[in-house]
């Protein structure tokens, strides 16, 4: 029977495997069982250890809950970059193969699209988190492609600040580092590898890129370098401010809900504050969006994808077992099968506005 399943110790509630597959499915298929985010590293073992061959299909099962999907997209996304085929499947009928290779919803983008007049500077503090298995770059292709110029420095230049108070007060400490590291280094956006401070500063990085944003300057999460090369296209072609966001749920109609611990407030028109998801410590944002017009936006680590499409945000919804800022968007059959078959990695950015054609100028 080739079932694996991967779960994280970052994930505390009991967790089963989400639908039950027939016996004989199982028996002549790669399937794995990703119930939780944090597991990507983990399905490379498999790799390794020769238990998975991406010479033969991968079949990923998802629950819609604790970023099940947003790991099993990371996964999707290696598998695709490795010549490998895959699919996520959402339910038990869910397992006809799709190629995914040619879908129109994503697109090469252009050299002036990418490329900035001024050369610009973004910190990348503590590196990329070890789950991002999908979302590299290389730093001399980026200069080039892009004139922004990728600047590692130590996550200790955060932890320095050893640990301090669970609420407000703490991180608000850790926003004052990271502008100061910001005036510093000179830089124009960071990404930050924030599940480090969950253990060494005791909170988290939600306000500090929150705020970070707000004032203009993108910031993203978990060192997720292709997802800050998202948001500066992002600045450069709109001016809009950006919400890094995990899929959570796809349904084939196209409604997908997405969720992330942090946002800028000058996108909600209202907020409270509340926990980080998987550690339940320190202080992140439940924040609600006003519906309407939006667009979804993401750009490869290789920089010759693109997706740009327009959305609608239908409504916002709290549940405890998601990150705390959560929204239902409306795209197309289209865009939930790019997602489902060859999606560009997991994280994604949504903006106000319906910008699509202005990315694919």
């Amino acid at each position: 029977m080739l079932l694996h399943i991967l779960s994280s110790e970052m994930h505390r509630e009991a967790l089963e495997v989400p639908f039950e597959l027939p016996k004989s499915f199982l028996e002549s298929h790669q399937v794995v069982a990703v119930l939780t985010g944090g597991t990507e590293a983990k399905f490379i073992q498999l790799v390794e250890e020769g238990l998975i061959d991406l010479k033969r299909p991968v079949y990923l099962m998802v629950s819609g809950h604790s970023n099940s999907l947003a790991a099993s997209l990371e996964i999707l996304s290696y598998i695709r970059q490795h010549k490998g085929i895959g699919k996520v499947m959402m339910n038990a009928a869910d397992t006809e193969l799709e190629s995914g290779q040619h879908s129109v919803v994503s697109i090469q983008p252009s050299a002036a699209l990418l490329k900035s007049e001024k050369k610009q500077r973004l910190g990348v503090i503590g590196m990329p988190s070890d789950w991002l298995i999908a979302s590299q770059v290389d730093y001399k292709d980026v200069l080039h492609a892009m004139n922004i110029e990728l600047v590692d420095i130590p996550i200790e230049e955060v932890t320095c600040l050893g640990e301090v108070d669970p609420g407000m007060k703490g991180a608000e400490a850790i926003y004052a580092r990271l502008k100061e590291l910001v005036a510093q280094y000179d830089l124009q956006g960071v990404t930050l590898r924030c599940f480090d401070l969950l253990t060494t500063v005791k909170n988290t990085g939600c306000i500090a890129l929150s705020k970070l944003n707000d004032e203009g300057i993108p910031a993203a999460c978990e060192g997720d370098i292709p997802t800050l090369l998202t948001m500066m296209v992002c600045k450069k072609k709109t001016g809009e401010l950006c919400f890094q966001v995990n899929p959570a749920r796809i349904q084939a109609n196209g409604e997908m809900l997405f969720a992330h611990c942090t946002l800028p407030l000058g996108m909600t028109n209202q907020h409270e504050y509340t926990t980080h998801f998987e550690s339940g410590i320190g202080v992140a944002i439940h924040g609600e969006l006003p519906t309407g017009d939006y667009t979804l936006v993401k750009l490869s680590g290789d920089m010759k994808r693109l997706l740009a499409v327009d959305v609608e945000l239908e409504r916002c919804q709290f549940e405890p077992n998601l990150c705390r800022t959560q929204v239902w968007i409306k795209a197309t059959p289209e865009v939930a099968r790019y997602f489902l078959t060859n999606p560009i990695a997991n994280h994604h950015v949504l903006i106000r506005g319906h910008h699509a054609k202005q990315f694919k100028i």
